[in-house]
């Protein structure tokens, strides 16, 4: 009878670790060939390679000094596709933002 209850524990416990190693989460995504750019009140970003989501981040003055510091960030979008976010501001920042 203890026999079979240690067989029964190593068998659930190897049960237990192999879901875990399956279920594991993948990597980080890693995007290539990233650039940001800016026309007028609009800036964009856009990623040609690897996996995952990016989107452009801005922060800069208002242009209504009364207003102040504004930050905004476009959509995430996927590989290839272009984020953009208009933002009524003198950027002093523009960068790329990623997420998995």
């Amino acid at each position: 009878m203890r026999m079979n209850r240690t067989a029964a524990v190593s068998a659930l416990a190897l049960l237990t670790a192999s879901l875990l190693v399956g279920s594991a989460s993948p990597a980080h995504a890693i995007q290539t060939g990233c650039t940001t750019w800016q026309e007028g009140y609009v800036a964009y970003s856009q990623c040609t390679g690897g996996t995952g989501r990016q989107a452009v981040y801005v922060s800069g003055v208002h242009v209504n000094p009364w207003v102040g510091g504004v930050a905004m960030s476009g959509p995430l979008v996927g590989v290839g596709e272009i984020s953009s976010v208009n933002c009524p501001c003198y950027v002093r920042y523009r960068y790329t933002v990623f997420a998995d």
